[in-house]
């Protein structure tokens, strides 16, 4: 039988986070072995110019040790999009609502 990976959720107000970027819904967090790993959306300033700015998503995902703080983090690439989406939907037991609400 294979080992599953289990996330679980971290609220944000538990993370500090840097004045340029806010977290966004959840943390999603994990244990790999003996390695931690979280993955979350972020809300992050872009700016154009000194004054002008716009806020942009992206998803982050790094190693962590036991206290949160940052170990590695992983290039950005478009395929953690999915993951987090993958992530959230498992994790919000939809599809367990789901299925009891079509059995009834």
């Amino acid at each position: 039988m294979q080992d599953k990976i289990v996330w679980e959720t971290i609220k944000p107000q538990t993370i500090d986070a840097t004045y340029d970027e806010n977290i966004v819904n959840f943390i999603y967090n994990t244990k790999i072995g003996d390695k931690y790993f979280w993955l979350y959306k972020y809300k992050a300033k872009y700016f154009r110019d000194e004054y002008d700015w716009d806020w942009t998503e992206k998803i982050k995902f790094e190693m962590i040790d036991e206290t949160y703080n940052s170990l590695y983090e992983f290039p950005y690439d478009y395929s953690l999009v999915d993951l987090y989406n993958a992530i959230r939907e498992k994790t919000s037991g939809i599809s367990e609502l789901l299925d009891d609400l079509l059995s009834i």
